[in-house]
């Protein structure tokens, strides 16, 4: 049985098309349980996610993929990261953790708000952290051959 755990909406605004209603459908035409959307550095469509999900029989996944700042080598270098909600404090730990990131910490060079590494571990309960993939910090190493 697959559910899909990483899934940029149009609400990613840069690198998503996918549309809310058309991926709900979808998941349900393919009798997927759940799916998860994890938009870059947002949870805007998190209330049209969940109705619809509900609504068509779909467990909607709440999660974001956020830049983290303090991961890499190099100092002020970003990583992405997934991070997945497990529950309503998880929710409210998203919440905070991408409004300090956009109220505290955005790159001046890339226009991107980042958590704080330390924020992370501050508030890391109810959250499921994936690798990121080939941009996360797992991902680089492995890309480097280390």
């Amino acid at each position: 049985m697959f559910v899909h755990l990483r899934l940029h909406t149009e609400f990613s605004v840069v690198d998503g098309t996918n549309r809310i209603d058309e991926v709900i459908k979808a998941a349900a035409a393919d009798k997927q349980p759940a799916l998860a959307i994890t938009d870059l550095n947002n949870l805007f469509g998190t209330v049209k996610f969940y109705k619809q999900g509900r609504g068509k029989g779909v467990k909607p996944v709440i999660g974001a993929e956020i830049f983290i700042d303090g991961l890499g080598k190099e100092p002020g270098a970003l990583t992405r990261l997934i991070l997945l909600v497990q529950s309503i404090e998880g929710y409210l730990n998203l919440s905070e953790l991408l409004a300090r990131a956009w109220t505290q910490n955005v790159s001046r060079g890339q226009s991107q708000a980042a958590c704080k590494l330390e924020w992370l571990q501050e508030l890391q309960g109810g959250l499921i952290a994936l690798s990121g993939a080939q941009a996360g910090p797992l991902g680089q190493p492995l890309l480097q051959g280390q």
